[in-house]
């Protein structure tokens, strides 16, 4: 089996407008900023770039951190036309590794997350986080980690309470197992001790954690066996039988453990994505993981892949949520595996294989953004003719009630008119 190392990381965002966005480290360590279909070049944000991250708030304001090679932490805002800058941190990079940058928003609350060791003992690694609110930063220590000098990449979500998650690998004795912690938000600490996901009596590699709609826990990884290694899978729930405890959930052989495992939710569906002999599979289940079918699968033609960070504030994500998927880049277009949600912006000219679907952004085509600005407007258009009837229904309804109360308000005024006039006579 080939393992794929030619995997790249990238972030993708489209904010509530459909307006795109790429983040990437380019071969020369330069962090690039791209708006997709804008008439613009690409815009180096820094040089001699390390590590970054970067997220979308829920007011359409995009939020990057990066560390370059000076050491600085550099926190940025881009409310939508220029970048606004921030040192958090000198770090000692001289001393130290820094890797696996990750950013998470929740409401006014900034969380940074990062692995650190000294170069001295890269047995030991330390997975850091700091917390901002209202221009005060806390800092936490979340765990530490023995391993050897290659770590695996920790991944980290959170539910709709800002409760943290976050899933890593380490080595105990002679194997790596995964292990699991959770943030409270309300009481602001993390759990004390690890909870261990996986067997002792394995060696087990690249986990991945998941929170999806209904705040259900899923975490996937690789044990070994024999030679190969089987893809595993936990669930935490708060319905069910096994209600609040790891329950395992037997999926269908899936073999290999060239690259991540991914898991996500469109449609009220979970899916489950992973690459095995040059080729990308996609499981899904109706069951919120009681019950998981091959739905599709591709060959994989085109390198490298990108790993690819995913916002979309455009999708339904009362029963959709995606925070990472496949896909390529290729002269500023990108396409993502298994993934329909960009219809809107698909350029029906270019030819497409199997479920590999192009966001088609170019940055420097005026043909391309034409198509995507027509698209925009058009269903825009539509959804304003669609507001405006409404709208209008509403208000003749309003004034339909107002009449009625009017005239309720008339009789009333003839009735107490009436009765004044009878006792006055009376008296």
């Amino acid at each position: 089996m080939k393992k794929i190392n030619n995997i790249k990381e990238s972030v993708f965002i489209k904010d509530g407008l459909n307006q795109s966005y790429i983040f990437y480290k380019d071969d020369n360590q330069n962090l690039i900023f791209n708006r997709a279909n804008i008439d613009n070049s690409p815009t180096i944000i820094d040089k001699n770039i390390l590590d970054f991250s970067a997220t979308i708030d829920e007011n359409n304001s995009l939020h990057l951190l990066y560390l370059n090679r000076k050491g600085e932490l550099i926190y940025c805002t881009y409310p939508g036309k220029t970048w606004h800058k921030n040192l958090v941190s000198r770090l000692d990079i001289q001393s130290n590794i820094y890797k696996y940058l990750s950013l998470i928003l929740h409401k006014n609350t900034i969380n940074i997350f990062y692995a650190s060791a000294n170069i001295i003992n890269l047995n030991l690694w330390t997975i850091e986080h700091f917390a901002n609110n209202i221009d005060t930063w806390q800092k936490y220590i979340v765990t530490n980690i023995f391993s050897e000098k290659i770590i695996d990449r920790f991944y980290i979500d959170k539910d709709e309470f800002g409760n943290i998650y976050i899933v890593y690998s380490g080595k105990e004795y002679a194997n790596y197992n995964i292990y699991y912690l959770y943030f409270n938000n309300f009481t602001k600490k993390w759990a004390t001790t690890p909870t261990k996901i996986s067997s002792s009596y394995s060696n087990n590699i690249l986990p991945y954690i998941f929170v999806d709609s209904h705040n259900n826990v899923h975490i996937l990884w690789y044990i070994s066996n024999n030679e190969d290694y089987v893809l595993k899978y936990k669930r935490f729930s708060s319905t069910g039988d096994n209600k609040f405890q790891w329950e395992e959930i037997k999926l269908p052989k899936i073999s290999g453990h060239c690259s991540q495992a991914l898991m996500f939710e469109k449609n009220g569906k979970l899916n489950i994505v992973y690459i095995s002999n040059e080729e990308m599979f996609n499981f899904i289940s109706n069951d919120y993981g009681n019950t998981w079918t091959l739905e599709d699968k591709n060959s994989i033609t085109q390198y490298p892949i990108y790993l690819i960070k995913y916002y979309n504030l455009s999708l339904n994500r009362v029963h959709s949520k995606i925070n990472h998927i496949y896909g390529n880049m290729n002269d500023y277009i990108i396409s993502f595996y298994f993934d329909n949600s960009h219809e809107d912006i698909i350029d029906s000219n270019m030819s497409q294989t199997n479920n590999l679907n192009d966001e088609n952004i170019n940055i420097n085509s005026n043909q391309k953004e034409s198509k995507f600005v027509t698209n925009i407007d058009m269903g825009e258009l539509e959804k304003l003719k669609n507001t405006l009837a409404e709208m209008q229904s509403k208000v003749k309804a309003i004034k339909n009630d107002i009449q009625l109360i009017k005239d309720r308000l008339t009789d009333i005024e003839e009735n107490s008119k009436n009765k004044i006039g009878f006792l006055k006579i009376k008296k």
